[in-house]
């Protein structure tokens, strides 16, 4: 077996057979090679334990009283496709076998059986569910990479890699896109009141809003501190402020803990929009000025959306 399996956690299996020999065979041979092996004694018993126990590959009879194995097969990869089972089959049904393939099983096993030949088709569905687990990791972490860890919207990094790609997508396509930035109105006052930890649950909470409040084709990242912001893919401006001002509605109703020491007597924040290509053609650009269109807003007093019109920055009426 590959060294580099025998390291890592064992692969869980599940034996599935009405014939007592046939089990033992199979868990003993399974069990000495390091797998961590159970077994079914039919295929309602295979359920049962399946529904329990996140196996990863299924080993099962092909002929069984009460529920076959094709019907063991249909349900566990009804309840997880990624499950590698296995049939087992006598030389006269092999087209059975086949057949149960084209339904999603694996590979099959043919009985009468040499252990090593098996243990060969066994590695190969431990290697296939190895690779699954690799690749699930690497997903993971690559979530991780591009996600904030407080708000799990996306982060600042991510933002600037995803504004470059919907910039460069608008000018081959000749399309559209708005940019909002958006700033918490007195946030270290509440932070300094209430403490960090309260001020981290606020945080959450806004990029719940943000997250509800648009659709899933557009991006959200926090970018720092107190401070989100929205990518909106083929959105005018005008619309852009309609999500803007949907946003803001959400934020100004909501009841926030702890609050009413602020001057807004509520959580607020000041808004800034702008659009590719109306307001800008570049990235830098692009956020500089919904930059200053956000504090063009907080000089007015907070609590409200800016954008430019023209050259010149205004309030949304």
């Amino acid at each position: 077996m590959n060294k580099s399996i025998e390291a890592k956690e064992p692969v869980r299996i599940l034996i599935v057979d009405d014939e007592e020999i046939i089990r033992d065979l199979l868990y003993d041979a399974l069990s000495q090679t390091g797998y961590k092996v159970k077994v079914a004694i039919n295929g309602r018993d295979a359920v049962k334990q399946i529904e329990n126990e996140p196996f990863e590959i299924v080993i099962t009879d092909l002929r069984m009283p009460g529920i076959s194995g094709i019907e063991l097969l249909q349900h566990v990869l009804k309840m997880n496709p990624d499950v590698c089972v296995l049939i087992m089959t006598a030389y006269g049904t092999v087209e059975s076998a086949v057949n149960a393939m084209k339904l999603g099983a694996y590979d099959y096993i043919c009985k009468p059986f040499e252990l090593e030949e098996m243990k060969i088709v066994v590695e190969k569905a431990v290697e296939r569910q190895w690779l699954l687990r690799e690749s699930r990791m690497l997903e993971f972490y690559r979530h991780l990479s591009i996600t904030d860890g407080l708000t799990k919207v996306y982060n600042y990094r991510h933002f600037h890699e995803f504004i470059e790609r919907e910039l460069q997508k608008a000018k081959r396509n000749s399309s559209t896109f708005s940019l909002l930035f958006a700033d918490v109105d007195d946030f270290k006052v509440y932070n300094d009141l209430n403490g960090h930890l309260a001020g981290d649950e606020i945080l959450r909470e806004l990029a719940s809003i943000f997250l509800n409040t648009t659709r899933k084709t557009d991006f959200v990242a926090r970018y720092g501190g107190e401070e989100f912001t929205v990518v909106l893919p083929e959105t005018t401006i005008n619309a852009g402020l309609g999500v803007a001002n949907r946003i803001m509605k959400e934020v100004r109703s909501k009841k926030w803990m702890y609050a009413d020491i602020l001057s807004n007597k509520g959580i607020t924040m000041s808004m800034g929009m702008v659009a590719y290509p109306k307001d800008a053609l570049s990235k830098d650009d692009l956020i500089r000025k919904a930059d200053d269109a956000m504090y063009h807003a907080k000089r007015l007093g907070k609590n409200r959306v800016c954008y430019f019109k023209e050259d010149v920055i205004v309030e949304v009426e």
